[in-house]
């Protein structure tokens, strides 16, 4: 019997650029072969995406950006200068958002973890075009797992929350949410002054009765498996104190050594093995589902399957060594967190 399921199919392939661009196809099949050589794949059941409506997008996004995708998405064609569209976009984008309401189907049924293995990506994709002052879309559709917990809400779940790793500021998701105190959303991302999108600080906390419910925590280049770790750290303590009744995952794996498009950061197996590990053994999740971000080469064929691992309770198969990150690093995360 698996462990868990993974949620994929080769329509996600069919989100295509016409010349070389790093959100590619290839990018599921390098994360396909990780999770076949490292032996994870064989503890999970691979399920078939479910193809949603354009209903499901506007339960997140304004009806003029939707339109717009629609519109583009008859041929290639840009939505902005980072994020194109392909004559196969929308198809995969809409099996996405139908995967997110199969996930929670699925989790609901079973109890075990759902890891949505999607492309395109979603989690800078906001209500409308642009999201807390994002100059583009950074690769990204419609917001899957934002729709995810969209869903939850409307099933009668009180509380939600939503922990991004990607490399980069989730600023999509926060943005969709920023108003909303049902959803709490812990971000650790890279300072935001060295990358896109430039924006992810600590005062941006939410606004109204969410104010504190958006929490940003920044790490600085060149950080390692040891500064991750922190700030998981104190993420889950935020988390818990939450008491949520699910937890979403936007697990992006660009921080991993030698990934990424700046391949800044130094994290490793340890921390994303570590994170799916800690995040079951200290919150006791009775939903958990994670969709994949962010993740180009390396994060891919090596970080997913340690995540993979840790979400059914196996041992870090890469075993990666543990990355030390210097005391200057150090100085600039305690900084960043003051």
């Amino acid at each position: 019997m698996s462990k868990g399921y993974i949620i994929y199919g080769e329509v996600f392939l069919h989100h295509k650029p016409r010349y070389y661009h790093p959100e590619r196809p290839e990018r599921l099949e390098l994360a396909i072969n990780g999770l076949k050589k490292f032996g994870v794949l064989e503890n999970y059941e691979v399920v078939e995406p479910e193809k949603g409506g354009i209903g499901l997008a506007l339960k997140i996004h304004d009806e003029s950006y939707v339109k717009l995708v629609e519109r583009l998405s008859r041929g290639y064609g840009w939505i902005d200068g980072d994020t194109y569209v392909s004559p196969g976009t929308l198809e995969a984008a809409l099996h996405g958002l139908g995967a997110a309401g199969q996930s929670i189907r699925l989790a609901e049924k079973t109890g075990r973890p759902v890891f949505v293995l999607v492309r395109p990506p979603g989690h800078h994709a906001g209500r409308n075009l642009l999201a807390m002052g994002a100059p583009s879309n950074g690769f990204c559709i419609f917001n899957n797992v934002a729709l995810a917990g969209a869903l939850l809400l409307e099933r009668g779940y009180p509380r939600i929350a939503i922990l991004d790793f990607d490399l980069h500021y989730g600023n999509g998701t926060q943005d969709i949410f920023y108003r909303d105190p049902r959803v709490l959303h812990v971000d650790i991302h890279q300072d935001p002054l060295t990358i896109y999108p430039g924006t992810g600080f600590p005062e941006q906390a939410g606004e109204g009765e969410a104010y504190g419910t958006k929490i940003n925590i920044l790490i600085p280049p060149g950080s390692g498996d040891d500064i991750y770790m922190e700030a998981l750290n104190r993420a889950l303590e935020f988390i818990a104190d939450f008491n949520p009744e699910a937890i979403l995952i936007s697990a992006g794996f660009d921080a991993y050594r030698g990934d990424g498009l700046a391949a800044t950061m130094k994290a490793g197996s340890k921390f994303y093995h570590g994170t799916a590990e800690r995040v079951i053994q200290k919150l006791k999740p009775k939903i958990l589902i994670s969709f994949l971000e962010g993740g180009y080469t390396a994060g891919l064929e090596r970080g997913l399957p340690a995540f993979a691992a840790g979400l059914i309770g196996n041992e870090d198969p890469v075993n990666d060594h543990l990355e030390i990150s210097s005391e200057y690093r150090w100085s600039e995360f305690r900084e960043n967190i003051k």
